[in-house]
């Protein structure tokens, strides 16, 4: 759709002019646009042709196609599958009244209008008029959300009061009047998406600060705006109601989403959790949904899976304080470990050595001070950034290096340069440059180098582990090996960019345990040190031979767990 069009169906719809109208305006005449609903094209069509033929869920997957891609990531919308929220509704739904608080096109609600139908606890009008709330900072989307239930209601949608124009976050239950005393009977929705280090959806100042004091404790400097979403459906739930709010699966692991879920457990519990493999977004967002009950209970966590929204087992509930990763590890074929049983006594990677990670200001502080090595002559630090870094082998100058949005051969740092231009950085820079381990991040397994010679200079996001030169080995060979990769997996599962990826920080490549048998041990480390140093030498056998090794140096049986880990290994893949 042309941005005049774009632009023109948005101003109307700001302006009052029914959506009904509007629509038949766009669609209408020869030549004009095209739109896709449930897989059919429609249009170009005519005025003589029926306009409901988009059926009264269309114009909200209409409204979506009016957004650019630009408007749809600075407001976090996409628009709900209607059978996703028909079967999300159906877990929290069961009477009563129904809101979303971020109800975009309408998709929740209007799923909750047919679910109430399905209960018989009222008339088509009975049950739009009187038990559907709902409220969106767009009013365009509010105008389609309006005409949408008034469609499938049979009035005008004029007569749809409970959906209105406002900041429910910002203002919580003040943004409806007459609002059911004593809270709703279930939240719904999939609220924007709005996390602080994507472009274009960064909260200004003034926003965070407001919510900062309205959700004391709950905002840090990357929350993402949905997660928030859940702490204000809880606010706005009846005692014994639920809800159920689409959310990116980083609520399930991400550091600052743990006073989100901290906070749900206080006042609530987790009854059930969809977890989404099925890509049921544009974009394909890997998404998640908490079902959360208002009140107290104990109970075993209900999974669901994918479009179909179908049970999948139970777990149980999460501890206080604990992510909910490890929830899902089986929906994903990740192995389970326990490798810090109460009984173990288990040391951890923090207890021999110290880790660490740049920041923003590293990694730009370099940037002035990269340059193309010059030959043997050349003693310059090497660069090392995480696409370098594979298992237990770096391939500077052997593979393209990107920094900085270059391509390089075989990057340097000139460290007086940058000690030059920012002496903190180049401080900092200078106390790496010694024997030290580097941890990859956004990886499948956990990868691992070794910097013997201590050249290598880290580029953010990799993490430094600085053990005694004696323990080099040993601690490359713990991280390397297939049950820290599992647990890594399992902990940290929603985090990363990808459910398959780990993405653990300096702190969690810490808390990552140490091997039982010392023994074996010793054995895995001397295998790591030949496979660093003879990269290729033995093959797939070599790495199996390790892999089984730290299984029995970790004390868990190696089939299921060197399976998974070899079927990711990227000698393998």
């Amino acid at each position: 759709m042309s941005g005049s069009t774009t632009s023109g169906v948005r101003a109307a719809l700001s302006a009052g002019v029914p959506a009904e109208v509007v629509l038949a305006s766009v669609v209408a005449g020869s030549g004009g646009p095209a739109f896709i609903v449930d897989g059919a094209v429609i249009g170009p069509v005519t005025l003589d042709q029926p306009i409901d033929l988009v059926g009264d869920d269309g114009l909200g997957r209409i409204y979506e196609g009016l957004l650019g891609s630009d408007d749809r990531r600075s407001l976090g919308a996409f628009y709900t599958p209607s059978e996703v929220a028909a079967g999300l509704v159906a877990q929290v739904v069961t009477g009563g009244t129904v809101v979303d608080p971020a109800c975009g096109g309408g998709a929740f609600l209007l799923a909750a209008a047919r679910r109430l139908l399905d209960l018989g606890v009222g008339s088509r009008e009975e049950i739009v008029v009187e038990r559907l709330f709902g409220a969106d900072i767009d009013p365009v989307a509010v105008a389609v959300c309006r005409w949408s239930l008034a469609s499938w209601a049979g009035i005008s949608s004029d007569e749809v009061t409970g959906v209105v124009v406002g900041d429910s976050l910002s203002d919580g239950v003040a943004v409806w009047n007459g609002s059911p005393v004593g809270g709703f009977d279930a939240v719904v929705g999939n609220p924007p998406f709005l996390g602080q280090l994507r472009e274009g959806t960064a909260r200004d100042p003034v926003e965070r600060e407001v919510l900062k004091e309205r959700f004391a404790g709950l905002v840090g400097a990357y929350t993402d705006t949905a997660w928030l979403f859940l702490a204000l459906g809880l606010d706005l739930l009846a005692e014994g109601a639920r809800m159920v709010l689409i959310q990116p699966q980083s609520v399930l692991a991400a550091r600052d989403a743990a006073p989100v879920r901290s906070h749900l457990l206080d006042r609530g519990f987790l009854d059930a959790l969809w977890f989404d493999r099925s890509g049921v977004f544009s974009g394909r967002a890997e998404v998640c949904a908490p079902i959360v009950e208002r009140g107290s209970g104990n109970r075993s966590v209900r999974l669901l899976v994918d479009r179909e929204v179908v049970p999948a087992g139970e777990v149980e509930a999460p501890g206080a304080g604990l992510r909910w990763g490890g929830l899902v590890v089986g929906l994903v074929g990740i192995p389970r470990v326990d490798l810090a049983g109460p009984d173990r006594g288990v040391r951890r990677v923090c207890d021999v050595a110290a880790t660490t990670a740049g920041f923003r200001q590293h990694y730009y502080g370099l940037v002035p001070a990269v340059r193309e090595h010059r030959g043997e002559s050349d003693m310059a630090a090497r660069l090392v950034t995480t696409g370098l870094v594979d298992p237990l082998r770096c391939h500077w100058s052997q593979r393209e290096a990107r920094f900085a949005r270059r391509v390089w051969t075989a990057p340097v740092v000139d460290t007086e340069l940058v000690s030059a231009e920012d002496p903190v950085v180049g401080a900092w820079i200078e106390a790496r440059l010694h024997p030290k381990l580097l941890v990859a991040t956004q990886t499948r397994v956990m990868e691992v180098v070794v910097d013997l010679d201590g050249d290598m200079v880290p580029v953010t996001p990799l993490v430094i582990v600085e053990p005694d030169e004696d323990d080099l080995w040993r601690l490359a060979a713990a991280l390397s090996a297939p049950p820290v990769s599992a647990l890594a997996a399992g902990q940290t599962l929603g985090a990363a960019r990808a459910s398959d990826r780990i993405k653990l920080s300096a702190g969690q490549v810490g808390e990552m345990p140490l091997p039982v048998d010392n023994g074996a041990w010793s054995d895995g480390a001397a295998l790591a040190r030949r496979l660093w140093e003879s990269p290729g030498s033995g093959g797939p056998e070599a790495w199996l031979a390790f892999g089984s090794v730290m299984c029995e140096a970790y004390g868990v049986a190696n089939t299921a767990i060197l399976e998974w880990w070899w079927g990711r290994h990227p000698e393998r893949v």
